[in-house]
């Protein structure tokens, strides 16, 4: 996969440290070509570059700052939307403390998700409802769509302060695991990930 520039930069005879960096992208359809070069901090020779081909990418946030480590995982939060099983939340009924339950919310999530996701991304706050107390306020209808771990999760907190919930689970798809490669403030998710050095 990855681990071949690893190896490269390694058994480089290189006098100090060297530093990657994203030199171009390309998109044909649904495959990402990252173009790395690696070079010294204060010198613009390019001692390598590469060619990563992400297949079948679903998303990706891109940056051109310098990195040194990099990585590919098979379990990150930013997987869970195309990885796990998701679902529907609907809830019906009202509290006293509006405020609380928000609270209760932003605390499990940010707890689950250690703070790599806004709470926001999965709630269903859209022009009928403008914010989470709003929706809140409604009293009935779709609370949220997302991941069922914490579609769970958020179901626990509304049927703490009173709320009755239903839950519609829809299986994934998907026969093959997405990955995320993770490059300094970079990350790509896609199916597969295959380096070629091409100087």
């Amino acid at each position: 996969m990855l681990s071949n520039i690893s190896k490269a930069l390694s058994e480089g005879e290189f006098s100090s440290d060297v530093l990657l960096s994203l030199d171009g992208i390309q998109i044909n359809d649904d495959e990402l070509i990252l173009t790395i070069q690696a070079t010294y901090e204060d010198d613009d020779e390019k001692l390598q570059v590469w060619k990563v081909t992400c297949t079948d990418f679903r998303v990706h946030n891109l940056n051109v700052n310098y990195f040194e480590e990099f990585e590919v995982l098979d379990n990150h939060v930013f997987l869970w939307e195309y990885n796990n099983n998701l679902a529907d939340l609907f809830f019906k009924g009202n509290c006293n403390d509006v405020n609380q339950v928000i609270g209760e919310l932003y605390i499990t999530h940010s707890n689950i998700v250690n703070d790599q996701l806004p709470l926001e991304k999965y709630i269903n706050i859209n022009y009928h409802s403008t914010d989470l107390r709003h929706l809140l306020k409604q009293g009935e209808g779709l609370f949220s769509k997302g991941p069922v771990n914490l579609i769970k999760a958020y179901e626990k907190v509304l049927l703490g302060n009173g709320y009755k919930t239903s839950i519609i689970e829809f299986p994934t798809k998907e026969s093959t695991q997405y990955k995320i490669f993770i490059f300094g403030d970079s990350y790509v998710v896609a199916k597969d990930f295959q380096a070629i050095k091409v100087l």
